[in-house]
């Protein structure tokens, strides 16, 4: 295989093309890596403020005691086909976490958070979207915490499942009520105060 003569000469698995089946016998690595139309696509770990806001929202979701339970992942792979497998920052599913956790991740999310960093917004915005939408993901959530246009810093943008489609909802100004997670509302106050530069 490709990938363990690249292993083994050190050179890293950036760049390479493979099927969503050898990038999961990579198994666990230093970097970041996710597999976009088959290409091994590396992005830098996360600030201590890109983190900070994640960690805030699974806080969030974790203190949330709705009716059958939640079961997040922060950054693990999620096989969405063949050639694609992405690391979100954070996966929910709207179902009581089983004792043992899945093997990988291969089942549409209820609901999907992606912290934006200051160079990824197209990529979280456009690319991830679509591909969240014909994945099945009922809720999809961005959440820029650098956007200069607003006066906190902090943006979230919500798009939610309707006919088949991932659908941009306006937000509140306070909170975000989810669809997917029924009865979970993210608070936005303790996000504000992790965000701006």
């Amino acid at each position: 295989m490709l990938s363990e003569w690249v292993a083994r000469q050190d050179l890293g698995y950036a760049g390479l093309l493979m099927g969503a089946e050898e990038f999961h016998a990579i198994g666990e690595t230093r970097e970041r890596y996710e597999l976009v139309n088959g290409v091994v696509v590396m992005s830098p770990s996360p600030t201590p403020q890109h983190w900070r806001i994640i960690r805030e929202v699974l806080r969030q979701i974790d203190a949330f005691s709705g009716p059958g339970g939640v079961d997040p992942y922060v950054e693990t792979d999620l096989y969405i086909e063949s050639k694609m497998v992405f690391r979100p920052d954070l996966c929910v599913y709207a179902k009581a976490p089983s004792k043992r956790p899945p093997s990988r991740l291969a089942e549409a999310p209820d609901l999907v958070v992606e912290v934006n960093s200051p160079g990824n917004k197209s990529y979280d915005l456009v690319t991830k979207r679509e591909v969240y939408e014909r994945f099945g993901v009922r809720e999809y959530w961005s959440i820029d915490p650098w956007d200069p246009n607003e006066p906190a810093g902090l943006r979230v943008r919500a798009w939610r499942r309707e006919g088949g489609r991932l659908v941009e909802l306006p937000t509140g100004s306070e909170s975000l009520r989810s669809v997917a997670i029924a009865g979970f509302v993210l608070d936005f106050t303790p996000l504000r105060e992790l965000a701006g530069p």
